[in-house]
């Protein structure tokens, strides 16, 4: 591991103050800390009646995933964040799923499973290091979403964390088998074995699945397998140790152009959607992928987790491989990447008076090697204190101070050594028992991922005539710079952390037993935006670069309704806007982001309490490139004593719309399981 090499007198003193407070600090502590963020949580339940951690009975408004599971409809963790306000989630037929945030995009949220962060890889390869589709969605017992910048314990995230929670308290030992088969001939068997010994102490999960497809787009095929195992031991009342494990390897078809061009080497097939040429339409290459092309994914999740009343420690390893077997007319190549993600993290808990005090440490280590050899290290230093002011006023206080470095370990070139201390503060306010306000400001340090350097570093256009596109002309001539790998270095310059401030403002109200609501406004001011230029002299891999200034900003609406205790509908609304200055590429171009400028969601819940439950939800996006599009999915189960039966149908009403610009979205589809219990 590379070492610091340069720590300023002021760093070396604010880490020993950090240090020497959590050392010192009384030993006083609290049963139960509280966490120092607003925590929003989807609950993974069955057909029954469940509470969660906070003894909170779950409302019929709770998202119904364990049914949408079981039918098919859900397939990746990404399927459960649909319905979630201010969360969108956008498929890309040739990049995958990416997930974002308070309009900040998938490399600015971090990734956590039971809180050990999969560290940031970014966009390599188009989108595709951070596999959503590798995480595993059967073994998920809750996904808590916290949102914006406000905690301390995490850095790096202006959009928030997404923290996915797998079940580690079983219960009663049973073994479940799952089947599934859906639209265009996908079909899913999954077996479950769980249980606990006598005396309670040591439980496990151990789940199995495997999944295989044609998929909707020609070459579009899918098979994947994967197996997760989950133990923990109870060491005392408040003691326990687990571990999980997830091995996880799914291989994909890469979908081919389907057209009567004559430019179109892969011909036309009347089984599948038209779609461009893909996907190096309009790059230098002029390569196109024929069928059998495929890629695949090879991914290994370890974490061992210790907590007792007061403190716990994470230690967690990630790492994934990819290979590309690429097929084209003249040629076959074969391609490999590997990810190697690496941590720990430490914290305790402590209640001294009315303050409540989350302090602790944790470091990140990111490799990646293949084409590109990158290292990143993160150590993090954190203290939060929530304080009960009185009994209507809690006042957040926080401090987190990160040491970044990064590596090219193919050159042996340093190409960050960034510091920053970053407060933040937030505080609620209770206007009555059923009333309250919020706000916070955060001081945000992300530093560039290994995707940003691979892709600012390679893979430009480099014509051999010097030739250069329009709008960098005057600057190119006026320097006496021609068009290669050198010249877009020099024009772009080292990349730089971002830094900036986030801020929110909310008011909360539960109108009555059965309704209620909240709204929120968040702005994100960031100086040195990392972004993307993807201008058609771009040979392979869109490179990154900072412009001076971005500000995203949005309003956010949330409410529930029961109706009775069969019945309820929950509704969210969500706008924002983005603006950009000193993007010397890209001036008065494309747009900072491309993510839909206002969403809805609508849901109608219902549980007749005998078995039957049923969900039906509407999704409106409004989106300035690809136009505007609701669409209507529906889902069913009955279960009677260990039998259950589900169906899920999407797009019931066979809406036409793209996320993807030139790849058309499945029309109505439905998936069908059952499930027994023994």
């Amino acid at each position: 591991m590379k070492k610091i090499k340069r720590r300023s007198l002021v760093s070396k003193t604010i880490l020993a103050v950090i240090a020497s407070f959590m050392a010192a600090a009384p030993a006083v502590y609290a049963e139960d800390a509280a966490p120092d963020f607003t925590m929003e949580t989807i609950l993974v339940t069955d057909s029954r009646a469940v509470q969660d951690n906070e003894n909170e009975a779950t409302k019929v408004t709770s998202i119904n995933v364990k049914d949408k599971i079981d039918a098919g409809q859900i397939k990746s963790i990404t399927d459960l964040l649909q319905d979630v306000p201010g969360v969108i989630v956008n498929t890309s037929p040739q990049s995958g799923t990416t997930v974002s945030m308070r309009g900040m995009s998938n490399e600015r949220i971090l990734v956590a499973i039971n809180g050990n962060v999969i560290e940031n890889q970014g966009g390599i390869f188009r989108g595709r290091s951070l596999e959503w589709d590798s995480l595993p969605v059967n073994n998920v017992k809750k996904i808590e979403i916290i949102r914006g910048a406000s905690s301390a314990l995490y850095g790096g995230t202006w959009g928030g964390v997404i923290n996915i929670v797998t079940v580690d308290n079983p219960g009663e030992n049973k073994t479940f088998l799952k089947y599934s088969y859906g639209s265009y001939n996908d079909w899913k068997t999954s077996l479950t074995n769980q249980g606990t010994d006598e005396n309670g102490k040591f439980s496990w999960i151990i789940n199995a699945n495997k999944r295989e497809g044609d998929g909707y787009y020609r070459n579009n095929s899918i098979d994947a397998k994967d197996v997760n195992l989950n133990m923990t031991y109870h060491l005392a009342e408040k003691k326990k140790m687990s571990f999980a494990f997830t091995d996880s390897d799914r291989k994909e078809g890469v979908i081919t152009g389907n057209n009567h061009l004559a430019a179109n080497d892969n011909g036309w097939d009347s089984d599948y959607p038209e779609v461009p040429v893909a996907p190096n339409a309009g790059f230098a290459s002029g390569k196109q992928y024929l069928d059998g092309s495929y890629r695949e994914f090879k991914t290994k999740n370890y974490a061992l987790n210790y907590d007792n009343e007061n403190w716990k420690l994470n230690l967690y390893r990630n790492t994934q491989n990819r290979e590309d077997y690429l097929i084209t007319k003249n040629s076959t190549s074969v391609s490999g990447l590997d990810t190697k993600n690496t941590g720990y993290s430490w914290q305790q808990n402590r209640k001294i008076n009315n303050h409540n005090l989350i302090d602790g440490l944790d470091f990140r280590q990111l490799k990646l090697s293949g084409s590109s050899a990158f290292e990143a290290n993160l150590h993090g230093y954190f203290l939060q204190d929530n304080w009960q002011v009185n009994h209507k006023t809690v006042v957040g206080l926080g401090m987190r101070y990160d040491v970044y470095d990064a590596e090219n370990q193919k050159t042996d070139v340093d190409l960050a050594d960034e510091s920053q201390l970053s407060p933040k503060a937030s505080v609620t306010y209770q206007l009555n028992s059923r009333e309250a306000v919020y706000a916070s400001a955060s001081r945000v340090f992300r530093a560039p991922t290994v995707a940003d350097y691979s892709r600012w570093s390679g893979n430009y256009y480099n014509d051999s005539k010097g030739n250069t596109p329009a709008n960098l002309t005057t600057y190119n001539t006026a320097h006496g710079l021609k068009w290669n790998l050198n010249t877009w270095q020099q024009v772009l310059g080292t990349l730089k952390p971002e830094h900036g401030m986030a801020y929110e403002l909310g008011w909360k109200k539960e109108f009555t037993a059965k309704w209620n609501g909240r709204v929120t406004g968040f702005l994100n001011d960031i100086d040195d935006y990392v972004n993307v230029y993807s201008g058609s002299e771009i040979g392979s891999q869109p490179p990154t670069y900072n412009i001076d200034h971005a500000k995203i900003k949005g309003l956010e609406f949330a409410t529930d309704y029961q109706f009775n205790q069969k019945a309820g509908a929950v509704f969210n609304f969500t706008t924002q806007t983005a603006s950009k200055s000193g993007d010397q590429l890209d001036p008065d171009g494309t747009d900072l982001t491309n993510l839909p400028k206002q969403t809805v969601n609508f849901g109608l819940r219902y549980n007749n309490l005998q078995g039957f439950r049923s969900s039906l939800d509407t999704r409106y996006r409004k989106n300035k490139t690809l136009g505007n599009y609701a669409i209507v999915d529906l889902a069913m189960s009955y279960t009677k004593d260990n039998r259950t039966v589900a169906l899920a149908v999407n797009n019931i009403f066979d809406k036409d719309y793209q996320q993807t610009a030139g790849f058309p979205m499945p029309g109505i589809n439905y998936s069908l399981s059952y499930q027994i219990g023994f």
